[in-house]
């Protein structure tokens, strides 16, 4: 079970068969405000995000298995504290790839395309959802099947969890494409965007697996 600040996620694990692998990608702990883009990967968490963390490893019902982060601080440090309630010494691999830019086919471009939108980042998912291209930019589905062969190509043991900490504009791309979020304009005002420390719950194979987001589960069989 993961006992959690979102009931949403204590309800998905109780879908999840005895003993299987459980695979949780999320967005990191509370932060500081970010004033410099810049800078942001060295924004770190505020006490309350440190505590909230240390509280999801204490609630963490399952033997720590693979752990994978973005290149941010804040994404680490989550995971740093986590993995501190356990006693775990299994290493954090920096994922950047696919926890930071999977989204990106040039990195220059995709800077580029980030200031012509003023850091919207609702807006680029809004376009990117309704197949705009744009420069420096995969295709939306694309960018998620990145993630998922990702996240079911590491860890997999049975009776472990296997976490990925990202943010929330990765958290919004899953939510887009596996959820149908970002359909209309409407959704992102009557729907929450992806909070801090809130995550999806897989489980299963590449080729036939199950995701949970708030209150729903689907199933999805050779989605590559």
């Amino acid at each position: 079970m993961i006992k959690s600040i979102y009931e949403h996620m204590e309800k998905a694990c109780d879908k999840i068969p005895k003993g299987c692998n459980v695979k949780v990608i999320f967005r990191h702990s509370i932060r500081y405000p970010i004033k410099d883009l810049a800078n942001d990967k060295n924004v770190k968490l505020t006490n309350e995000g440190i505590n909230l963390a240390l509280f999801f490893g204490r609630g963490l019902n399952y033997e720590l298995g693979f752990l994978a982060s973005s290149s941010s601080n804040r994404c680490k440090d989550t995971l740093k504290h986590i993995k501190h309630e356990h006693n775990s010494d299994i290493e954090i691999v920096e994922a950047a790839e696919y926890l930071t830019v999977p989204h990106v086919s040039d990195r220059k471009l995709s800077n580029k395309t980030f200031k012509e939108y003023q850091a919207n980042i609702k807006d680029i998912i809004f376009d990117l959802k309704h197949k705009k291209e744009l420069e420096g930019f995969m295709p939306l589905e694309d960018s998620v099947k990145k993630i998922l062969n990702f996240i079911f190509l590491n860890g997999g043991k049975e009776n472990t969890a296997d976490l990925f900490c990202t943010h929330d504009f990765q958290m919004a791309m899953l939510y887009s494409v596996l959820f149908g979020f970002g359909e209309n304009k409407s959704d992102f005002e009557n729907n929450t965007w992806p909070m801090m420390l809130e995550g999806m719950i897989l489980w299963g194979e590449r080729n036939n697996f199950f995701v949970s987001w708030r209150g729903v589960t689907k199933n999805f069989v050779n989605y590559y």
